[in-house]
């Protein structure tokens, strides 16, 4: 099965997204369909050997909508719905402009107000010319409406269409009859106008909230400076190949991703990883593109173009994430799927309830059934989630906090215990020799020990061992050429050097060879030892240091203050790693566990207990990420693994880590604040409106009212999502 991912357009409500997934879901081959009204988008798996793009398309548009696939085109094009226009801010105004006119002419009478000396019946003409533009300033209501009636798949511009619709007959009836006084043409009016200012009002505000992505397709820039057989000229960054040499003078835009060749700059990466400080480059140093270059010009190749750069991924995750289906929307969108059927079924038994039990006139009973139709609200039961998850997503993305969907946003909101990996992500991963221990009587100096481990360990990519040679190199020794170089993950090495038979590592590997590991002082013991024996005796141990972050003490108070216990898993010793989790109050710590053994300690540590997020570097941290409910990858934003973890922390800050369970928190909080008041509102607003209260001798609500009420149902939703903009860490 393939992900797809398509472009939606012509949806109007949470109906129409329940009517095309229904549509689609009916297709063979084709499996786990989500229509996000609010990102506009269907995500779904498709089997290439049953169905194509294009059936899936024609599917769509056989719905009464249209679909396209997103390709590295679609991609970068922004899909702006009409009510995004000036245009149609043209028609809300001559709605809202005649609207009132029409209000003012049907009841300046009753009020006593000025108007034109005219009698009743060219009053009425009147109110027909002034409703004219109205009609046809919100003409897709009815266009859209009557459409989806005709498939028996009513949306929420059916609703409005039969209500003003069903005003404006009666009004012509009544008409008809020589009846001129009570005529319902301003309450159709009114409808149309209020319920276009909540679209167009809604419509801004939903663009606000899913801002970050556009964003970002900013940090872009157009073209870049090649230098090619000496001569330098500017080319479009679609024509950049890898392998080009790119200059970039103080103020301009990173266009790909690469690496430094020559000179030195200061880079603004802040839009990428959220970290507002520059970062210094030199030769060598890796950079982004879409970051600013603040000072300094230099020459970089580019590596990774097109699709590949770090920010084109980003951007496809951001987009993939914010279409996604968390599960707490499931009922929600199953109730939106038949919502207008039901609207239209109550609205058709409150008339005649009102007319058969109540002993209302038909005009009475005909207000009460207009106000069901008018009042009910599916846009905000199909908004309440998806537009949640586009602010909460952008906002995370502008952190520097990548999450890839919307399943592991609502897990991350109930993680009880955060494991973090030791060496690279509590420590910086860089270690360094900090002393050497001679065993009595070994017969050997400082320096040749160094030595004979920095010449065997020549070939080993551990970290301990490149702090080794990097000590080695650093004093100027002499390093010799080892053979029979053998590797063994999580323990360490043996090879042949110099005549003697070495083995370099753990004290565990020590004794697995039968050998008595050297003990040595509690102060050598609180680092990591690596003790070098040669043929069966252990001449002494290199002591290797690798520092705390600065973040990580910040990182761990954070997390206990939401409420979540901290356990520190390392391959390292038990000394060493008891060291590092007393500094930093862990709760737990799990020591000398080998790559292989870290995911089952996860699942351990989910038989029975808390939901589990596993930090690490992405890499070698691999099947415990995968094996956690949610695992969090945290790099620098250029090196780091997106395709390993549920979330991806750009910038390699710690304290992202409770940022990010923070965040995951204030969504769930925010969805779950939408979903009560769309079926609050649901609930309590359609009963009044069919004049429950007023059977009793309470109030009743006038179509008028409800229209206005319906506007500020799905506005309400869509500001509510907008308060993620602003959270902090």
């Amino acid at each position: 099965m393939e992900k797809k991912r398509f472009i939606v357009t012509g949806m109007r409500c949470a109906g129409c997204a329940a009517n095309i997934e229904r549509s689609v879901k009916k297709l063979s081959g084709v499996a786990d369909v989500y229509v996000s009204l609010a990102s506009r988008t269907m995500n779904l798996e498709m089997d290439p050997a049953e169905i194509t793009p294009e059936e899936i398309v024609e599917a769509v548009r056989k719905s009464g909508f249209d679909a396209e696939l997103v390709t590295t085109e679609t991609q970068k094009k922004e899909v702006i719905e009409e009510e995004e226009t000036s245009a149609y801010f043209h028609r809300f105004l001559t709605a809202l402009v005649f609207g009132v006119l029409l209000c003012y002419a049907a009841m300046s009478h009753m009020a006593g107000l000025p108007w034109f000396p005219i009698g009743t019946r060219a009053n009425a003409w009147l109110q027909i010319v002034l409703l004219v533009p109205v009609l046809l300033a919100g003409r897709r209501f009815y266009i859209s409406g009557v459409r989806s009636l005709l498939r028996l798949a009513p949306n929420m511009d059916a609703l409005i269409a039969l209500c003003t619709g069903a005003s404006i007959v009666y009004s012509l009836f009544l008409m008809g009859r020589g009846v001129y006084g009570h005529l319902y043409f301003d309450t159709a009016g009114m409808i149309v106008a209020l319920i276009m200012l909540g679209k167009f009002l809604e419509s801004r505000s939903r663009r606000r909230a899913s801002g970050a992505i556009r964003e970002l397709m900013k940090l872009a820039p157009e073209s870049a400076f090649v230098v090619r057989n000496g001569s330098e000229f500017e080319v479009p960054v679609s024509d950049l190949k890898a392998g080009d040499l790119i200059r970039v003078r103080p103020g301009e835009r990173i266009p790909v991703d690469g690496i430094v060749t020559e000179g030195r700059a200061s880079l603004d990466e802040s839009m990428l990883t959220g970290e507002p400080i520059p970062v210094d480059k030199t030769a060598g140093s890796r950079v982004t593109g879409g970051s600013v270059n603040r000072d300094g010009s230099f020459l970089f190749r580019a590596e990774q173009i097109g699709e590949e750069t770090v920010l084109s991924r980003m951007i496809a995750m951001i987009r993939e994430a914010q279409g996604s289906r968390p599960p707490i929307a499931a009922l929600a969108d199953l109730i939106s799927g038949y919502f207008v059927w039901g609207v239209i079924s109550l609205a058709v038994l409150t008339f005649l309830l009102w007319i058969l039990v109540g002993g209302l006139p038909f005009a009475g009973a005909l207000e009460f059934g207009l106000s069901v139709l008018v009042i009910a609200c599916p846009c905000a039961l199909g908004l309440a989630t998806p537009i949640a998850l586009i602010a909460g997503i952008g906002r995370g993305a502008r952190l520097g906090i990548l999450i890839r969907n919307a399943t592991a946003l609502e897990t991350a909101a109930r993680i009880g215990t955060v494991v973090f990996d030791k060496t690279g992500t509590i420590t910086e991963g860089r270690p360094d020799v900090v002393g050497i221990r001679i065993v009595p009587g070994a017969g050997i100096s400082e320096e040749d020990l160094l030595a004979l481990a920095g010449g065997a360990e020549q070939h080993s990519e551990h970290p301990l061992a490149a702090a080794i040679v990097r000590e080695a190199n650093a004093r100027a020794l002499k390093l010799g050429n080892p053979d029979g170089f053998r590797a063994m993950p999580g323990h360490g090495i043996s090879c042949n050097l110099d005549g003697r038979s070495l083995l370099i590592g753990s004290a565990a590997l020590m004794r697995e060879n039968g050998i008595t590991p050297a003990e040595f002082d509690e102060e050598s013991s609180a680092h990591s030892l690596v003790q070098i024996a040669a043929d069966g005796n252990v001449l002494g141990a290199i002591v290797i240091s690798d520092r705390i972050r600065q973040d990580a003490d910040e990182a761990i108070l954070r997390l206990h203050a939401m409420g979540i216990a901290c356990v520190l898993l390392s391959g390292d010793n038990p000394r060493s790693t008891e060291s590092v989790a007393e500094k930093l109050g862990f709760d737990a710590c799990h020591a000398g566990i080998l790559p292989g053994g870290k995911a089952e300690l996860v699942r351990n540590l989910q038989k029975g207990g808390p939901r589990i997020a596993m930090v690490g570097d992405g890499i070698n941290d691999g099947p415990a990420l995968a094996q956690a409910d949610v695992g969090i990858a945290i790099g620098s934003g250029t090196d780091v693994a997106m395709e390993s973890a549920d979330m991806v922390l750009l910038c390699g800050d710690l304290r992202k880590v409770p940022a990010a369970l923070a965040l995951s928190r204030a969504v769930m909080r925010v969805i779950r604040e939408n979903l009560f008041w769309a079926f609050f509102y649901n609930t309590v607003c359609i009963p009044v409106a069919a004049g429950v209260l007023y059977a009793f001798g309470g109030p009743r609500l006038s179509p008028i009212l409800c229209a206005a009420a319906m506007a500020c149902s799905s506005l309400f939703v869509v500001l509510n999502a907008l308060r993620l903009k602003r959270f902090r860490e």
